[in-house]
């Protein structure tokens, strides 16, 4: 009976210990996964309660939110569009559950219309990735035109 219960406290302990240590984190390997969903937009999935912002809309979106385009974005009317993504640097938490990415970008597509007038312009962006069962998905995204005006120097302040 002694030697039952010692086994079993060692197997306890054993086992105690075992659940305590992760193993190591192959950040390369986890780099390679963002890298090859941004390779495949399409595969690309958000959290929940994913942050998107882009120079579209007036206001960040938040989850599942509808956002508020600015009049002048033309959303609607945009056709055949296609977005080329160029990655500068992803960093990947230690843990590896985390990351960032920061990207220059080129988005083109076709206006509908009279004009039907092709658009193409230089982005920037920043993702924060978050790994949810073992899923890497964007939870923030931020992208905007490059050579743009951020604001309007001329309109009032915001109290």
């Amino acid at each position: 009976m002694r030697v039952a219960k010692l086994m079993c406290m060692l197997f306890a302990a054993a086992a105690a210990a075992s659940f305590g240590q992760t193993s190591p984190v192959d950040l390369k390997a986890e780099e390679a996964a963002i890298r090859a969903l941004i390779a495949n937009p399409q595969e690309v999935k958000f959290t929940d309660d994913r942050i998107f912002w882009s120079g579209a809309y007036k206001r960040p979106i938040v989850g599942a939110e509808k956002g508020e385009p600015f009049a002048g974005a033309g959303l609607g009317q945009r056709k055949n569009q296609v977005n080329h993504t160029d990655v500068q640097r992803i960093e990947v938490a230690s843990s590896g559950d985390m990351a960032y990415e920061f990207s220059y970008g080129k988005l083109e597509y076709d206006l509908e219309g009279p004009s039907k007038e092709h658009v193409a312009f230089g982005t920037a962006s920043v993702r924060v990735w978050k790994k949810v069962a073992g899923q890497w998905k964007v939870a923030l995204m931020f992208v905007r035109p490059l050579d743009a005006p951020s604001g309007n120097p001329s309109a009032p302040p915001v109290k």
